[in-house]
């Protein structure tokens, strides 16, 4: 296995596998096609980190985020916020109340940064092929992404999973060093942990 910086003809793999590892997402619900911009997103932007972990077979895991989520979502939706509706009208069309509460969230989105302070890079997203959990591809991409973090001036890395039936993932967070230094509610219904870890040379 290696890890690489993603390139554009990743794109289409990672949000095939996004799709395989997070089942019943509200992201998932949106199509490869929204997936595909999303990602595309990170690799375009300076402040993007996107890494993907490949064996022979293809990639097998990838880890995104910015170094600079209060630049990088406005630039987004600035951006691409029509390729993005543009892209959910499928899913808008099949559940339009839900889909489009959330999607307006989901534009609006700043990374749930912490409060009075700056330096800090966002994981917005980490994730395996089923078949390779439980192998060390999380845990390096993990790694692999701490270091581009710094390498993008950062010195700590924070992200948000959900706080309920989750146990497995947050295990592993806490096991890589990550504490839990929040508790709320996204959208006003679902329970969120925010996790921190510092980071050193």
């Amino acid at each position: 296995m290696i890890i690489v910086k993603a390139d554009r003809t990743d794109v289409a793999e990672v949000a095939k596998l996004h799709v395989h590892a997070f089942p019943g997402f509200f992201l998932t619900s949106l199509g490869l096609s929204f997936l595909e911009e999303l990602y595309a997103g990170f690799l375009s932007h300076p402040s993007g980190i996107f890494i993907v972990a490949k064996e022979e077979e293809g990639i097998v895991g990838f880890a995104a985020g910015t170094s600079a989520p209060e630049v990088f979502f406005p630039d987004l939706r600035r951006r691409r916020r029509f390729a993005f509706v543009f892209k959910a009208i499928p899913s808008i069309l099949r559940n339009p109340l839900p889909v489009c509460r959330k999607l307006l969230y989901a534009v609006r989105y700043r990374g749930e940064a912490p409060a009075a302070r700056s330096s800090g890079a966002l994981l917005s997203s980490i994730g395996t092929a089923i078949a390779c959990r439980g192998n060390g591809v999380a845990a390096n991409l993990m790694l692999e992404f701490e270091k581009e973090a710094m390498a993008h001036g950062a010195d700590f890395v924070y992200l948000t999973t959900d706080a309920e039936q989750n146990d497995r993932v947050n295990a592993f967070y806490r096991r890589h060093g990550y504490a839990a230094v929040s508790r709320f509610q996204q959208n006003g219904r679902r329970d969120m942990f925010r996790y921190e870890k510092q980071l050193s040379a």
